[in-house]
């Protein structure tokens, strides 16, 4: 949620109207801890090319942007690093 808040603020900071529709989450039907954390794992390396996307958008138009871009594909990568130490286990 707070990514999504963040990202609201943002676009209705520029003037723009977020949408009220919630994305599908693939589901695998596979409820193991590893099933569980792959589909976690798939889900923020989707998040981390939709923010590359948006930088690569924005690169010499919008410096805020630009920044907001590469802290969450920050923050995308971290929890992906986390992700993978707990897979390890």
């Amino acid at each position: 949620l707070e990514h999504a808040q963040a990202a609201g603020e943002l676009l209705t900071g520029l003037g723009g109207h977020p949408s009220q529709a919630i994305p599908e989450i693939e589901e695998t039907n596979k409820h193991s801890i590893k099933d569980l954390l792959n589909e976690s794992l798939n889900h923020e390396e989707k998040a981390i090319g939709l923010y590359q996307k948006l930088l690569k958008e924005s690169e010499n138009k919008s410096l805020y942007i630009e920044e907001y871009a590469r802290e969450m594909i920050k923050q995308e990568e971290m929890h992906g690093i986390e992700i993978k130490k707990m897979s390890a286990k």
